[in-house]
């Protein structure tokens, strides 16, 4: 009789602790659920010993945020649920973003406040039950769906195994295992890796392997490659103007930033090793990209820089060949277009010569700008063979500046660069010759003799100079020139001067010479669409 009443003291004093823990609980979620103006509804709730359920759970914030939970499970070791859809009601997104401004201009008072807050994560996971498995976690902007990740949890000994994928055709997964280092108060990440193969967002077959470690420590974060990241892409478009396309490449990188996100404390460096990149710029395709690039942002400041960066071929209409780069862009974060470009080196093999930028910088902030275009042997020959006109045919060697005026120009709110040249010099580097006949050429004498001694003359013409005077503005192109030389045949050689000036349309001229070329069929595509 005496263990009997024993054992219903026990049980009575244990259902005693259960019903004031549970008021206890009940006021404080009262309290809590009033504080932050939440509205619960459920359905199907289901009380064991195995846990509490629900079929359906709904927890509402006034009218700015929705949380519905289908099939939760709740016990001390698990957690499950088949749908958790997160909804942001946008009629209210300002009163957050006003709210959220205010917190920021507070913290930037008190740069301190936010801190780590070392008794609430330990005690988070002490809590946290051994496994948490959502099959699919949505977001939404009110009813625009913004992703939807699967979520699977494992709490080990000292550690948590995080596993997050998507539920998409936009395959990702994260895995991570975070651990709570008490000694130095901070979370780290070990042996993170993300990957994707993406199909959307104008990425066509892109796959991303990224290793990485970081922590958490007081307010800040640091994420860190553990090795180096692959990226992948079969094309990109970046904009109506920019296509990328076979990208093979290779990405190092660190990141420290304040918690919550601030511009002016973020500070990242990246480096990119391009093994192969294809693009597509407006009308002119690149090819074979290769070479380096490093990228740096701290103190609001930006700067992206090359030791080198080569190109096989662009072709403009006119095709660069062997392009060389190696120089650096700085800017600020919020002016990214006003920046700097400094190089070293800006060169590239055309006409079987070659073009290059004497060393200097260009500042985009300060337009208009002037940099000087050096040209050393273009080979006419090569010039007449891509341009050339019926029974014209010429030899020899040319050199020459020209001062490239950048300016910008405002239209309709959209920003553009134009280029002016003028007074640009072009001479020849040694004696050459031209020969000129044709079928038009002699019809043209027969109907005026007068003339017949200048097309003599240009059946083998040898000039001792050449030099030209060129002009540059909206696409207009005006060549002064001046040859001088004989024929030997004609008059006994006598010397003749000639001064011819030559006007081109250069963006038509470009146009028609990538339409008569062997171009690729985006481009071609490009160029028939803005004609018609």
């Amino acid at each position: 009789m005496t263990r009997l009443k024993k054992r219903y003291w026990i049980s009575l004093s244990l259902l005693l602790i259960i019903i004031l823990l549970s008021l206890f609980g009940w006021q404080y979620w009262l309290s809590f659920k009033q504080k932050y103006q939440l509205t619960i509804n459920w359905q199907g709730i289901s009380v064991g010993f195995n846990g509490l359920s629900f079929t359906d759970l709904t927890v509402s914030q006034s009218s700015m945020l929705s949380l519905t939970v289908k099939e939760l499970h709740i016990s001390w070791s698990n957690l499950s649920a088949e749908n958790i859809d997160i909804h942001w009601l946008s009629d209210e997104t300002h009163k957050i973003a006003n709210t959220a401004e205010k917190e920021l201009r507070r913290e930037d008072k008190n740069p301190n406040q936010f801190a780590f807050d070392t008794q609430l994560v330990s005690s988070i996971l002490h809590w946290l039950p051994n496994t948490i498995n959502i099959h699919s976690l949505r977001f939404y902007q009110q009813d625009k769906p913004l992703l939807d990740i699967k979520v699977a949890l494992e709490k080990q000994l000292e550690s948590i195994l995080l596993n997050v994928s998507t539920n998409t055709q936009y395959s990702a997964n994260l895995s991570a295992i975070i651990a709570f280092n008490e000694m130095d108060s901070r979370l780290e990440i070990q042996n993170g890796i993300l990957t994707t193969t993406i199909n959307q967002f104008g990425i066509q077959n892109g796959h991303l392997n990224l290793p990485f470690t970081g922590s958490i420590t007081g307010n800040r974060i640091i994420l860190t490659n553990l090795d180096t990241a692959a990226i992948n892409l079969a094309k990109v478009n970046i904009s109506d103007d920019v296509i990328l396309s076979n990208l093979i490449s290779k990405l190092s990188f660190q990141i420290e930033s304040s918690i919550p996100f601030k511009n002016n404390q973020l500070s990242a460096t990246a480096q990119l090793a391009i093994n192969k990149l294809n693009a597509i710029y407006k009308n002119s395709e690149i090819k074979s990209v290769t070479g380096n690039m490093n990228l740096s942002v701290k103190n609001n400041q930006l700067s992206i820089s090359t030791p080198s960066i080569n190109i096989q071929e662009m072709n403009v209409g006119v095709i660069f060949e062997k392009i060389k780069f190696a120089g650096a862009y700085s800017s600020i974060l919020t002016a990214p277009e006003k920046g700097i470009v400094v190089w070293k080196n800006a060169q590239a093999t055309i006409f079987s010569g070659k073009i290059f930028f004497d060393k200097g910088k260009l500042d985009l902030a300060k337009l208009p700008q002037q940099v000087n275009l050096n040209l050393t042997q273009i080979q006419l020959k090569d010039i007449l063979a891509k341009y050339p006109v019926e029974g014209l045919v010429g030899n020899g060697a040319i050199d020459g500046t020209l001062p490239i005026t950048l300016s910008e120009v405002k239209n309709k709110g959209k920003t553009t660069f134009h280029l002016l040249i003028k007074n640009g010099q072009l001479t020849s580097t040694n004696q050459g010759y031209l020969q000129f006949e044709n079928p038009a050429l002699k019809d043209y004498v027969k109907n005026n003799p007068k003339m017949k001694i200048l097309t003599d003359i240009l059946k083998n013409f040898h000039y001792t100079k050449l030099t030209s005077k060129v002009d540059y503005a909206n696409d207009i192109a005006k060549l002064g020139l001046n040859i001088q030389g004989s024929n030997s045949d004609v008059e006994n050689g006598k010397a003749v001067n000639f001064n011819i000036t030559l006007e081109e349309n250069i963006a038509k001229l470009m146009t028609s010479l990538l339409l008569s070329d062997q171009i690729s069929e985006p481009i071609r595509k490009r160029i028939e669409s803005r004609l018609k």
